[in-house]
């Protein structure tokens, strides 16, 4: 009798937790289907400028320590009635070009952070990948906005549908593979780049816009380039949040990385070097001399490379 409950106990216990694995999964994922089968799905529909899924409940709050209560009490927050540019100032190029486009969809406050990153090189020729077609339309963008006859852009998707959006004689390439997928990326790289630009607008899951910014930032980025990704409020989401890390969270760490230089080397080691005036060699993840600057933006974060070929040094005027 003993054994025939336990066994009723065991069968119980692995209904339920079949059960409740089906009820918390990601739509479109259920127990027993690949991992890879559902990134497959997910690359295809996610790089939409829509989301692929319903929104589900939002992953907790960040914290917010050392803030004064006075900065985080609850206010209401409302959406501008048009679709205008958000400064209303002065007309926005970006903004302007965008709203010839068919079959796209932005956030209205990306067209400041575009012309705040990319105005600067609008005039240089530039090689630019995107991660994620679509439609089409941000292609087309590009090659507006970016005036100099010999700017490329070059467009990856894992959708074999995005192929129609190859254009080279309007200098718009496509190519058709996974932004997780390292051997494609490197094709790409070897094809087209290195790159001035790279934007991330695929699949928005946070191990996919990790993985391609590891395989493409050191070899498929010129020293001076940018590696801009955009909609990160998705790692805020239910299912694109697919990691404990979200890319945000990458990037916060590529903040404390610019910085490795001081966390592992004492201000003693900084001082000796003043006093003796001898040269400083110290030792510091690669990636430290490899970023001049990362900008945060609302869901949106630009990384600018450079190679830092000298450490900082310590002097006195």
């Amino acid at each position: 009798m003993g054994s025939l409950f336990k066994q009723l106990v065991i069968a119980l216990g692995l209904f339920i937790r079949h059960h409740v694995s089906r009820m918390f999964a990601p739509r479109g994922k259920q127990t027993g289907e690949s991992e890879a089968g559902d990134h497959r799905q997910a690359d295809v529909a996610a790089t939409r400028d829509v989301p692929a899924a319903p929104i589900t409940a939002p992953a907790p709050p960040p914290p917010s320590p050392g803030l004064d209560s006075a900065y985080v009490k609850p206010m209401a927050w409302q959406t501008e009635a048009n679709d205008a540019s958000p400064s209303g100032e002065t007309a926005n190029p970006i903004h302007e070009l965008w709203r010839e486009m068919p079959r796209g969809h932005k956030w209205t406050h990306y067209f400041e952070i575009y012309q705040a990153v990319f105005d600067s090189r609008r005039t240089k020729p530039m090689r630019i990948l995107e991660i994620g077609v679509f439609q089409g339309a941000s292609l087309q963008l590009w090659k507006r906005y970016f005036q100099h006859a010999e700017t490329r852009v070059i467009g990856v998707d894992i959708d074999p549908a995005c192929a129609v959006y190859d254009a080279p004689s309007e200098g718009i390439h496509v190519r058709i593979g996974s932004q997780t997928d390292g051997e494609f990326l490197a094709g790409v790289v070897s094809e087209f780049g290195p790159f001035d630009l790279i934007i991330d607008d695929g699949s928005h899951f946070s191990t996919h816009m990790i993985k391609s910014f590891n395989c493409l930032y050191a070899s498929g980025l010129k020293d001076d380039g940018i590696y801009f990704v955009e909609d990160l409020h998705a790692n805020y989401w239910r299912p694109w949040r697919d990691s404990e890390d979200s890319f945000l969270d990458f990037c916060k760490n590529l903040v404390e990385l610019m910085h490795a230089h001081y966390w592992k080397n004492a201000l003693a080691v900084w001082t000796e070097q003043l006093r003796s005036g001898a040269l400083l060699t110290v030792e510091v993840p690669e990636i430290t001399t490899m970023i001049e600057e990362i900008r945060f933006f609302d869901s949106v974060v630009a990384i600018y490379k450079t190679r830092r070929r000298y450490a900082p040094r310590y002097v006195v005027a």
